[in-house]
C-alpha cells in the first residue's frame, strides 16, 4: 500500500535495488524526472546511480571504500561476483561485438544468434571433438551472461539474444583493449589452444 508520505519514484527505487533499468522498462521516464531526488536518496546510504541516457541504461554502483578512513567503510549491497576465466573471455568477444556494432553505426540494439555465439568462442575453447560437450560448455555461459544481465534471450525466440548495454558500462573501451592484449597472449602462449 502506498502512503502519503511515499515518494512517487518509490518503485524506481525498489527497481534498481533489483537491477539495471533499461529505457523499454515502464521505470524509466519516472526515473529521468526524479533523478535528482532518486540520487539523493541513494548518496545517503552510500551508492551511486550510473545512469546512461544515451544508452538507455542506469544501474546502482557502490564505491570503493575510501583506504584512508578503513573504519568508515559500509557494508557491501552490491554483490561482487568473481567471474570464471571462460566468462571473462567469453564477455570480451560480446564486448567486442557491441564495439563493432556501434562502429557501424548500425541502429536499435545488438542481436546475436546461438550459433554466432558458438562459432565466436569456439577458438578460444580446447581442442575437442566432442560437438556436445563443445555446445554445453557455451550454453552454460550463455546462461551465466543472461543470469548477471549481459545478455536478455529474446522473448519466444530460444536462438537469439541481446547483447545489453550495460556490458559497455561495465567493460570500457580502455578495459576491452587491456583484456583483449592478456587474452592474446595467454592464446598465444598455451600449448594445444585454437589460434585464429
Amino acid at each position: 500500500m502506498i502512503t502519503m508520505s511515499t515518494p512517487p519514484y518509490a518503485s524506481v527505487i525498489l527497481k534498481l535495488l533489483q537491477g539495471a533499468i533499461y529505457s523499454d522498462d515502464p521505470h524509466w521516464d519516472r526515473l529521468q524526472s526524479h533523478f535528482s531526488a532518486i540520487q539523493e536518496y541513494f548518496g545517503k546510504i552510500g551508492l551511486e546511480i550510473r545512469n546512461y541516457e544515451i544508452e538507455g541504461l542506469a544501474y546502482l554502483e557502490q564505491p570503493e571504500p575510501d583506504p584512508e578512513n578503513p573504519g568508515e567503510s559500509l557494508p557491501r549491497l552490491i554483490a561482487r561476483h568473481p567471474l570464471s576465466f571462460k566468462l571473462t573471455v567469453f564477455l570480451v568477444l560480446l564486448r567486442e561485438q557491441l564495439q563493432q556494432f556501434d562502429i557501424s553505426d548500425a541502429t536499435g540494439r545488438l542481436v546475436i544468434s546461438i550459433e554466432k555465439i558458438r562459432d565466436l568462442f569456439a577458438p578460444y575453447l580446447p581442442d575437442s571433438n566432442n560437438e556436445e560437450k563443445l555446445r554445453r560448455d557455451i550454453d552454460t555461459l550463455v546462461k551465466q551472461a543472461v543470469e548477471f544481465g549481459f545478455l536478455k534471450r529474446l522473448t519466444g525466440d530460444d536462438n537469439n539474444y541481446e547483447v545489453r548495454p550495460i556490458l559497455k558500462a561495465k567493460i570500457d573501451a580502455t578495459m576491452l583493449e587491456n583484456l583483449k592484449a592478456k587474452l592474446i597472449t595467454l592464446n598465444a602462449s598455451t600449448p594445444g589452444a585454437n589460434h585464429e
